[in-house]
C-alpha cells in the first residue's frame, strides 16, 4: 500500500525525527497493507462458485466436505450432427493412503449398452502433455503421472475430447439410457469421469474400479465431486441438467450458452429436447421443475405433484433435501426410470400408455436422491444397498399419501407376490450379489428390489417406526457424501440393541433362499390389480 504525503519546502524544528517517524509509519502501513492483502487472499471462499446449488442452510456441507474432485467442463452440443466437443480441467486429490503413479478416468459413453464413441484428443497433467492409454474395453483411459501423487496432494488433469452420439429408434418402447431417440438426447457422464480408487487389504494394494455392469442395472460409481459446467447448444433446445443454472447468454449463430454449478454430486447429466415444456413447484425451499412433451401436460403436472410430495415426505423421514433445484423429465427409457443428481428421468411410456406407473416410479426415483446420491454405493457389485431402500421408501410414500391399506397392497402386489412366483420356479436367490450374477432382469428386480424392500419392512417391524426412522437418519448423517458397503451397513445394524436384526439380515439378504417360515408376511394376502 503506497501513501503519498504532501511535500513541504520548509521543515520545522525536529524535522529529521519527524521524517524518520513518518518513514517508519509508511513502512508499517506498507507491511500492514501487504498483510491485509494476504489475509484477504487467505479468506477467499474456495467454494463460493458452488454455493448457489445448495440451500443456504446446507452450504456448510461444502466447508465440511474435505478434498474432492473439482470438474470445470465446457461442451458444445450439435444435436443435428449427433456430436459433442468438450474440454475439462479436473483437480484430483489423492484421498487414499497409497501413492498413485497413474490415474484412471472412466469413459462411460463407451459402454456397450450406451453405444457412444468417445475419443480423447489431448491430456495434460499440471499443464504438461502426458501419455494416456485406453483400458477396460475402451471404457477407461489411463493417465500416467511424471511422479507419484502422494496422499494428501492433488494434481490437475486437462482433457479435450469428442463424442459421437448414438441414434436409436424412435419407438416409444425403446430403452436408451444414452443417445438420441424421440427428439430427446440423453447424455449422462458425457465427460471423462475419475474412477473410484478402492483401498486394498494392505498399504499400496488398492485398485481403480473399472466394472462395466449390464443394461439392467446402474453403471456409474463415483465419489462426490463438484462441477462447474458450461453448455453451448442451439437456442431452441431445452436443457435438463444436474446442478443449478447460474447464467445464460446468447452465443451467436443461434446458439445459447448456459453455466451450471453443483454442490456435492456423483455425476453431471445433460438431457435435452427442442420440445420440452415445463411446470414448476416448490418444496422446503427447493424449486422443482417438471418437463413434458407436447400433449403430455396433464402427466407432466402429475409428475410435478408426485415429485413435490416425495421430496417433502422423504425430507421429513430421512433428512431434508439439500439442493436448490430438483428436475423431473421424460426420457426414451420405455416405462422405466433412472436417477441422476438433482434430476430423475421417467420413461416416456409412463406419460401415456403406462400412466398408472408414473406415481410409484416417481416416488422410487426420488428416493435415490438420498440413497445413491447422498449416500453412495457400488451399483454393480452391491446394487441392493440403494435399490432395496429406495424401493422400500415407496411404502413410506404410500403410507403418507394413500394410507396403510394401499401401502399393504403395494407390499403384496409389487414385492411379495412376484417373490412367491420366483420361489415356485425355485429361482429365489441371494439379494446381496453383483447385478451380473442374476439370471435375468426379472430375477434381479424381484430379488434386489422386492425381496430387499421386504427385508426393510421386517426391520421396521422389529425396531418400531420411531427407532427405524432414527436408524435411517443416522445412516444418512454418518455416510453423507460418502460411500457405503455391505460390511459397514451390517455393522451399523449390529450396533442396534436388537440381536434379531442380524438374523433377519442372514435370512433375507445373505442367504440364497429364505426359510419357509419367514417367506410370507403375517396378515397379508395377495390382492389382484395395481395400487
Amino acid at each position: 500500500m503506497n501513501i503519498r504525503r504532501p511535500y513541504h519546502a520548509r521543515l520545522p524544528i525536529g524535522a529529521f525525527s519527524l521524517l524518520s517517524a513518518l518513514c517508519l509509519l509508511g513502512i508499517m502501513l506498507v507491511l500492514l497493507g501487504a498483510c491485509g492483502r494476504a489475509d484477504a487472499a487467505a479468506s477467499v471462499d474456495p467454494y463460493a462458485a458452488y454455493r448457489p446449488a445448495l440451500k443456504p442452510e446446507f452450504q456448510k456441507d461444502l466447508d465440511d466436505l474435505g478434498p474432492v474432485p473439482r470438474y470445470t467442463i465446457s461442451v458444445t452440443l450439435a444435436p443435428d450432427d449427433l456430436k459433442l466437443a468438450g474440454s475439462a480441467s479436473v483437480v484430483v486429490p489423492n484421498t487414499s493412503s497409497d501413492p498413485w503413479s497413474y490415474l484412471m478416468f472412466r469413459l462411460y459413453p463407451m459402454l456397450e449398452f450406451y453405444g457412444g464413441t468417445m475419443v480423447i484428443q489431448s491430456a495434460l497433467v499440471d499443464g504438461s502433455p502426458t501419455a494416456f492409454t485406453y483400458a477396460a474395453d475402451n471404457t477407461a483411459v489411463r493417465i500416467d503421472l511424471n511422479r507419484p501423487l502422494l496422499p494428501g496432494r492433488d494434481v490437475t488433469v486437462q482433457f479435450t475430447w469428442r463424442l459421437e452420439i448414438p441414434k436409436w429408434t424412435d419407438q416409444p418402447a425403446m430403452y436408451a439410457l444414452f443417445g438420441r431417440s424421440q427428439q430427446m438426447i440423453s447424455l449422462p457422464l458425457f465427460y471423462p469421469s475419475l474412477a473410484v480408487y478402492q483401498p486394498g487389504s494392505t498399504l499400496g494394494t488398492g485398485s481403480w474400479w473399472l466394472e462395466t455392469g449390464t443394461e439392467r442395472g446402474d453403471a456409474a460409481f463415483n465419489v462426490a465431486s463438484l462441477f462447474a459446467v458450461t453448455l453451448t447448444l442451439p437456442a431452441d433446445w431445452v436443457a435438463v441438467t444436474s446442478g443449478t443454472e447460474v447464467s445464460s447468454a446468447p452465443a451467436g449463430n443461434g446458439q445459447q450458452q448456459y453455466a451450471y454449478v453443483t454442490g456435492p454430486s456423483r455425476e453431471f447429466l445433460i438431457h435435452t429436447s427442442p420440445l420440452f415444456q415445463s411446470v414448476t413447484g416448490a418444496a422446503y425451499g427447493t424449486r422443482v421443475t417438471s418437463y413434458f412433451l407436447p400433449g403430455s401436460e396433464a402427466a407432466g403436472t402429475a409428475a410435478l405433484k408426485y415429485a413435490v410430495q416425495a421430496l417433502r415426505i422423504y425430507s421429513d423421514r430421512f433428512g431434508e433435501y439439500p439442493f436448490t433445484d430438483m428436475r423431473v423429465a421424460p426420457a426414451p427409457i420405455n416405462f422405466r426410470g433412472m436417477e441422476y443428481p438433482q434430476a430423475i428421468l421417467l420413461g416416456i411410456e409412463t406419460y401415456a400408455r403406462f400412466r398408472d406407473k408414473l406415481e410409484l416410479l416417481t416416488a422410487h426415483e426420488m428416493a435415490h436422491q438420498w440413497w445413491y446420491q447422498i449416500v453412495h454405493n457400488d451399483p454393480v457389485k452391491e446394487p441392493w444397498l440403494d435399490e432395496a431402500l429406495s424401493e422400500f421408501s415407496m411404502r413410506l410414500y404410500m403410507e403418507a399419501t394413500r394410507g396403510t391399506d394401499d401401502a399393504e397392497r403395494l407390499l403384496v402386489q409389487r414385492w411379495q407376490t412376484p417373490l412367491d412366483g420366483l420361489k415356485a420356479k425355485q429361482q429365489d436367490t441371494t439379494v446381496n450379489q453383483p447385478v451380473t450374477d442374476f439370471l435375468n432382469g426379472t430375477q434381479y428386480e424381484t430379488v434386489v428390489y422386492g425381496k430387499g424392500a421386504l427385508f426393510y419392512d421386517r426391520v421396521r417391524d422389529a425396531l418400531g417406526e420411531r427407532r427405524f426412522d432414527r436408524f435411517l437418519q443416522n445412516y444418512l448423517r454418518k455416510y453423507r457424501w460418502g460411500i457405503i458397503d455391505s460390511t459397514q451397513w451390517l455393522q451399523d445394524l449390529r450396533d442396534l440393541p436388537d440381536p434379531s436384526l442380524a438374523t433377519l439380515f442372514d435370512q433375507w439378504i445373505r442367504l440364497p433362499v429364505q426359510p419357509a417360515q419367514v417367506s410370507a408376511r403375517p396378515g397379508t394376502t395377495a390382492t389382484p390389480g395395481s395400487p
